[in-house]
């Protein structure tokens, strides 16, 4: 076959003196798809690596002046990294748009509700639109006189375009009376704290109320993770230390190991005078987990985990972040803050971190209400009926704004008081409202 090709050129002049040019123009082509297929691929991927490493977290270097331990580890600068990036198409994009015109037509003609309507369809189809969120937050405080929700939708606003020229006016106007309300609420948290501070230790009505909280507090902190036990079927585990029929072994280690952790949190830590470290945090995780799974528990987790849309970091930056988390906690500025305040914020950074395989959403709120039994407050009841609400509130914390979930445990906070109150005192004064028993006591399954 070779030999017949040579033969063939040497026979044929014209495919020899043009065997150069076909040469050349083969490679040529070849080379312009190569270029043009790595033209097109290195830009998408300096895209998507833009879109994924977002910013630094929020939870370590904001709200306070922390700087990183020196540590022989490469401690590098934590990042959060986004799963669902969200894609928004040019027709998703137009619509949402075309919401708003009509949106604020309706509002010109006095008909509100259908404007937030359309306004809350552009927001599902753009939930990064600027012009969407300031314009929602314009009609829910013209509306519906929210101005907190306003507020929170001015700063999303803001999140995503710093320079935005409404959002800027109006979140200037709403900042300082949303502030005054949160202080305010704060202000009634203490009061109530110092009224239920007069109550002596040896009243019967006191005792009886902490007996329940103490059952309410377990039975909803155990049901937000998924525990399907009853308040009933809780509070009879912890009184006989019997089975509980068609309820699985995890469900009732997951009650026993929580009673562990607050017994001990009792007996030793909210006496103690001294810094909070990291030990005594393993040392609450240990036994929350203790009974559930005894490998894992009271150590640092050695794999990658995700948590919906949010990434933590990596298992080799854990012990660095830790003893920073531990600096924070007893830094100066740290303990200057209001205990509520410290205490969200302190359940927010541990959560944010997630040193563990499992059991962080329980140890970070064993370690808020630790800092709150600390400064002479009960420990806060989140409901499990309000778990939705909850993790939204942390959700908006991991987008820049931390502030719902601090209002969120503010609230949980006033009504834990609220509810020692009522059972403590014959007389009590018409501000403090009506306890939803429906989820605070109830919510059984």
């Amino acid at each position: 076959m070779r030999c017949l090709a040579l033969k063939l050129f040497q026979t044929n002049g014209v495919m020899y003196k043009y065997y150069s040019v076909i040469f050349i123009f083969l490679f040529g082509a070849l080379s312009s798809i190569f270029l043009n297929k790595y033209w097109n691929y290195t830009p998408y991927v300096y895209d998507q690596t833009r879109h994924l490493i977002v910013r630094r977290p929020f939870s370590i270097i904001d709200y306070d002046d922390h700087e990183y331990v020196d540590s022989n580890q490469n401690a590098h600068e934590l990042i959060i990294r986004e799963t669902d990036v969200d894609v928004v198409s040019d027709q998703d994009n137009l619509e949402a748009l075309m919401s708003l015109v009509a949106a604020n037509e309706m509002k010109s003609m006095g008909k509100g509700e259908k404007a937030l309507k359309l306004i809350e369809h552009g927001i599902a189809l753009a939930p990064k639109n600027p012009d969407l969120l300031n314009g929602y937050g314009e009609l829910i405080e013209t509306l519906r006189d929210d101005i907190l929700t306003a507020d929170q939708m001015y700063y999303q606003a803001l999140i995503h375009s710093p320079k935005h020229k409404e959002a800027l006016i109006n979140r200037k106007r709403t900042q300082i009376i949303v502030d005054d309300l949160d202080w305010q609420q704060l202000k009634r948290i203490d009061e109530k704290r110092d009224k239920m501070a007069l109550i002596s230790d040896s009243n019967m009505a006191l005792r009886r109320a902490k007996k329940e909280a103490y059952f309410q507090h377990i039975y909803h902190t155990v049901g937000i993770e998924g525990n399907r036990m009853s308040l009933s079927e809780t509070r009879s585990i912890l009184e006989t230390r019997m089975a509980i029929g068609g309820r699985s072994i995890a469900e009732h280690n997951e009650i026993i190991g929580l009673e562990a952790a607050l017994k001990y949190i009792n007996a030793t830590l909210i006496h103690r005078l001294g810094s909070i470290s990291v030990d005594d945090i393993l040392e609450i995780h240990k036994r929350v987990m203790g009974f559930v799974d005894p490998l894992e528990s009271g150590v640092f987790r050695q794999t990658q985990v995700f948590v919906g849309g949010h990434v933590p970091p990596g298992p080799s930056h854990i012990g660095t972040l830790m003893e920073n988390f531990s600096l924070w906690l007893n830094s100066e500025s740290t303990l200057r803050q209001h205990p509520v305040r410290f205490a969200a914020l302190a359940h927010y950074k541990l959560v944010h971190i997630h040193p563990f395989t499992d059991g962080n959403g329980r140890t970070s709120r064993l370690l808020m209400n630790m800092i709150l039994m600390q400064a002479g407050y009960p420990p806060v009841i989140i409901p499990k009926g309000e778990r939705h609400k909850y993790y939204r509130t942390l959700e908006f914390a991991n987008k820049g704004d931390i502030r719902p979930f601090l209002r969120f445990i503010a609230e949980c906070t006033e009504r834990t008081l609220n509810q020692f109150l009522l059972s403590t005192t014959t007389e009590f004064s018409t501000d403090i409202p009506e306890l939803d028993y429906d989820n605070i006591i109830i919510n059984e399954s």
